[in-house]
């Protein structure tokens, strides 16, 4: 018997990997460290000992056994930036307030989105295609911010709320790079960071409080303020909840579309097939929101997802003592699921370094079943709304033409705190050759 089989027959602790090369090279000392023990095994990351979770069949059980044996595990930093958004609680004010977020952020609720954020996409990509070559990854970041304000806060491009949030957002952003143990009271970008924090509370209040007199047409806010008028403390107030949906919305799109937009550049039949779908939809938006519609588009954006997952790692603690992958996982211990080590799987995706959106097409997998989004008690509620942001985006930009990288695909990325390409990534919108 294997010393592998021992340990799960055993029901040991988790195999040890050596964390050597994760900082620059993360995925491949993932992939690694599965092919030699499985779903689970063991790795220092950021110097704290943590049992990684990776694999299709890992992540299953992983989400499969999550709720009530783990926890959202965060830094001091997010708690003091964030307060009490939704990722930051647990037990039953966790789920009440998932209970009271979801209806604006999925089913129904969308299809009054599409109109205002095509209001915000459509002039923005075609800038894009005016000004000829640009740098990409801060083109998408650029756009996904004003969209986010715009139907979550009910703010319209180029108004003074507009400036106002877009310096204060940028101020809190920044502070999420602070360190996140003691050291960040010795930041000045902390400190920056929370009067930002507060300015946005107040700025989130006036918007509430308009969007409860007048509504909001385009927006999420009026059903917010609603769902949370009157609920219990527990819930954590909307205006920290907004907070946490603006930056995700931004920051996963953003990457989301930038490598959308890389692939494509480099599988020129695929960008035509979708930019065919994406003039189609241009005329007709209420296209975006019919799962059984654009499936060539659905696709490209599916496997976008699967090989370019925003998130690297998502970071857990067990609350009590479970098993997974056959190994004893102590309550306390660190526990981080990483999507790209499930998407990456063979087993479940052959050829998982290839860009081939056909295996979606085909039904292989059910690009609702990625985990790019995560999964399971924790999965996240923006996901419906953040898949029709970049489907919007990608389909103004390709009803503009096919995108190119003048200078090749980015030679550097980074993988946190979103997935996106070091330095500058040059990019254009051809016309397609008729």
């Amino acid at each position: 018997m294997s010393e592998q089989a021992a340990a799960r027959a055993g029901g040991g602790l988790p195999p040890q990997h050596p964390e050597r090369g994760f900082e620059g090279h993360p995925l491949r000392v993932l992939e690694e460290g599965h092919r030699q023990h499985g779903p689970v095994f063991g790795m220092t990351v950021d110097g704290v000992e943590t049992v990684l979770v990776g694999t299709w069949a890992g992540l299953g059980e992983l989400f499969a056994a999550e709720r009530g044996r783990l926890e959202v595990l965060n830094t001091p930093l997010v708690h003091d930036l964030f307060g009490r958004a939704l990722f930051n609680l647990t037990g039953d004010g966790h789920r009440e307030a998932r209970r009271l977020l979801r209806p604006a952020l999925a089913g129904r609720a969308l299809a009054e989105y599409v109109p205002a954020l095509l209001e915000v996409t459509a002039p923005a990509v075609a800038r894009w295609a005016e000004t000829g070559t640009q740098d990409l990854y801060p083109a998408s970041r650029s756009t996904t911010g004003v969209m986010s304000a715009r139907v979550l806060l009910g703010i319209a491009p180029g108004s003074a709320e507009a400036k106002t949030f877009a310096t204060d957002f940028e101020r809190f952003v920044a502070a999420t790079g602070a360190p996140p143990g003691p050291r960040r009271h010795a930041s000045g970008r902390y400190w920056a960071g929370r009067a930002a924090r507060r300015r946005l509370h107040a700025l989130f209040a006036q918007q509430a409080a308009a969007a409860g007199r007048e509504g909001c047409p385009g927006s999420a806010l009026a059903r917010l303020v609603a769902a949370f008028n009157g609920a219990p403390e527990a819930v954590g107030p909307l205006e920290d909840h907004l907070l946490a949906l603006l930056i995700a919305a931004r920051e996963t799109t953003a990457s989301l579309v930038t490598w959308c937009l890389v692939e494509l550049a480099s599988h020129r039949k695929h960008a035509s097939l979708a930019a065919a779908e994406s003039r189609e939809a241009l005329a007709r938006p209420g296209l975006l929101l019919r799962r059984e519609e654009l499936p060539v588009l659905r696709a490209v954006l599916a496997e976008t997802q699967r090989m370019h997952s925003p998130n690297l790692l998502s970071v857990r603690e067990a609350v009590c003592p479970m098993t997974l992958g056959g190994h004893r996982i102590p309550a306390g211990t660190r526990v981080a699921y990483s999507p790209s080590a499930g998407h990456f799987d063979p087993d479940t995706f052959p050829e998982p370094d290839s860009f081939r959106p056909g295996r979606f097409l085909a039904g292989q997998v059910s690009g609702a079943r990625l985990w790019a989004f995560g999964g399971g008690a924790h999965a996240c509620l923006g996901r419906p709304l953040a898949e029709l942001m970049a489907l919007t985006i990608v389909a103004c930009a390709l009803g503009q033409g096919l995108p190119r990288l003048p200078g090749g695909p980015p030679g550097r990325i980074r993988y946190r705190p979103a997935k996106a390409p070091v330095g500058p990534l040059p990019f254009a919108l051809d016309l397609e050759e008729t």
